[in-house]
């Protein structure tokens, strides 16, 4: 089974984002991985202190941890820029100013 949990970050005021956003991408997520939604996790930060490139444009960070064997060096651009096309459809955040950091804990200790 493989489990998503993911940490966004953006600089957008609370009342920019929708409130079925997180609903919205955890199907999304769930369609992506191929998984169910009781293995997504999601956590929201708005509001937050960020600058990229000079600028304070609105923006978007997002860690995304994954047990996926489908993410490797060679697919991940092209996970990272199907997950920004969503987000800039969503909230309006530019895909160019998206990114998306993948961390695999496949490799991570568990008990």
């Amino acid at each position: 089974m493989i489990s998503v949990e993911a940490i966004l970050r953006t600089n957008l005021h609370s009342k920019s984002v929708k409130k079925d956003f997180l609903a919205k991408l955890t199907d999304y997520l769930t369609q992506l991985f191929e998984t169910e939604p009781k293995h997504i996790i999601l956590e929201l930060h708005t509001d937050v202190v960020m600058m990229r490139a000079g600028n304070t444009d609105s923006m978007l960070n997002m860690n995304l941890y994954h047990n996926s064997t489908s993410i490797t060096q060679e697919t991940k651009h092209a996970y990272a820029s199907k997950i920004a096309q969503f987000m800039s459809k969503e909230i309006k955040v530019p895909e160019q100013r998206v990114l998306v950091l993948f961390i695999d804990t496949s490799k991570c200790t568990r008990y």
